[in-house]
């Protein structure tokens, strides 16, 4: 069936009609009888799936605008995923008279209570500030009839679960739960369990099919060839809008700086930045104004962006995880696309990684990579030469108590750390494996004893995480 065929008001086939959506995708046309007959929900399925429409089409075509109150609840974990599906619900029910507003942190709570009395009907929120207007009374709660989780398993990771669960507390009424997740882990079970009534389940086919709409590439190089190959490349691919990912702000902010003289269509965002000066860079990145933003991992899931033509691995990501959603942001809902990744000598081993989770040998469009160690300074006595020739390549694991279930930690965070201790430097950083309740780091180079000592005081996000050698 098209769209066209669906029975849902013409307001909203005017408005997909001018979208460009004819079709339904698989996503959206699994859910949509289902939540038009008010079951609840538990639908594993990726970003750029389609699946915001998937849920708000048929919510829309349910909410009743005689009713002065909100009727649907929305819940995401990022603010530019908020600002997104807000906008979503916007341009498909713009010709029905839809009010939508999205609600997040460090932002004024009283302009959000402003618009919170404007009565929309829908709310997109971050769990943290929703909860806050709840809390206080800003919102009325007797005409709620559903409530989205997006990205419940990004939620979950980043410890929203005691907000989520308030939240469900707080609305009294009979609603429905629509519960969207990449993944299904166990966290996100007992979320089901605890909140829904006899879920129906789907799955939409994984990120890791959808990747055979990507063509992966990867280029050999040394480290220091990076930047001018970045702009050769550019020059010859010419993409109508594209995305390099970096791991740290550091990184992002360095490559911007070089980048934005030779080319001012290039931007940047990472999480370091004032949230306002984000949000409007990534509209004018959405608009046009910029074809090229530089970013990191922090983004690789909240930036719904159509168009991308290219995804480029400046660096290759820490963890494998984040190189699927990396480079998911182009070939999005059935559109072709490319990844290009920059692989340095010491990144071999973590890329040849990512390849065993991806089931696929990317790959390797020119370069070459000779694994070879550079020739140490020459010691001034034979104590110190002994000593390097002792160190030079060892490797030793530490262990750190914070892992995927207990902390919001990234490798980005463990290794801008560990490099800022005296005596050590990102080169003396190998593999770091985030487990589920304790971090695995491998330090090169007998520099272990240095960071074990480093880490009885030095804080990561304001904490103090005490290391130990691993057994």
């Amino acid at each position: 069936m098209k769209f066209k065929e669906y029975e849902i008001k013409n307001e909203i086939k005017h408005a997909l009609s001018d979208l460009g959506f004819i079709k339904p995708l698989e996503v959206q046309e699994k859910v949509f009888p289902l939540i038009m007959e008010g079951k609840d929900l538990i639908v594993q399925s990726q970003t750029g799936s389609g699946k915001t429409a998937a849920f708000a089409i048929p919510l829309i075509e349910k909410i009743d605008k005689s009713i002065n109150a909100p009727q649907v609840i929305v819940l995401t974990p990022t603010r530019e995923l908020a600002i997104q599906v807000k906008d979503e619900f916007d341009s498909i029910g713009k010709y029905y008279g839809l009010k939508s507003i999205a609600i997040y942190g460090k932002e004024s709570m009283v302009e959000q209570k402003r618009e919170l009395k404007s009565n929309p009907h829908v709310i997109v929120a971050a769990p943290g500030r929703l909860m806050d207007h709840l809390l206080k009374r800003n919102i009325k709660t007797d005409e709620i009839k559903c409530v989205v989780i997006d990205e419940a398993d990004e939620m979950l990771i980043m410890g929203f679960d005691e907000q989520i669960a308030t939240i469900l507390r707080k609305i009294n009424t009979n609603f429905q739960v629509l519960l969207f997740s990449a993944t299904i882990s166990d966290k996100v079970e007992y979320l089901a369990g605890k909140y829904q009534k006899s879920p129906v389940r789907i799955e939409i086919e994984s990120e890791n099919k959808t990747l055979d709409k990507i063509e992966q590439i990867y280029y050999a190089m040394e480290p220091l060839k990076r930047v001018d190959f970045l702009k050769k490349m550019l020059k010859r691919e010419n993409p109508r809008k594209a995305i390099v990912f970096c791991n740290t702000r550091a990184e992002v902010e360095s490559l911007y700086t070089i980048m934005h003289k030779w080319d001012k269509g290039i931007c940047s965002i990472h999480g370091g930045m004032d949230q306002k000066i984000r949000i409007e860079t990534l509209n004018d990145f959405k608009r046009g104004k910029y074809n090229i933003l530089i970013t990191t991992d922090v983004n690789a899931r909240g930036i719904h962006v159509l168009d991308i033509t290219h995804v480029i691995n400046y660096y290759i990501p820490f963890e494998k995880e984040n190189y699927v959603h990396r480079i998911g942001r182009t070939g999005r809902v059935g559109k072709n696309g490319i990844a290009i990744s920059f692989v340095s000598p010491r990144e071999l081993d973590r890329f040849r990684e990512i390849e065993k989770f991806v089931g696929y040998e990317i790959p390797l469009k020119g370069g070459y990579i000779e694994r070879r160690i550079k020739a140490p300074i020459k010691a001034t006595n034979k104590k110190q030469r002994y000593k390097d020739k002792i160190n030079k390549g060892a490797k030793a694991t530490i262990e750190i108590k914070a892992g995927r279930l207990n902390s919001r930690l990234k490798s980005s965070d463990f290794l801008t750390t560990i490099s800022s201790i005296a005596g050590v430097d990102r080169e003396d950083v190998g593999k770091i494996s985030i487990l589920d309740k304790i971090t695995k780091i491998d330090i090169l180079n007998g520099k272990e004893g240095l960071v074990i000592k480093a880490f009885r005081t030095k804080r990561i996000k304001g904490k103090v995480y005490i290391a130990k050698r691993s057994k």
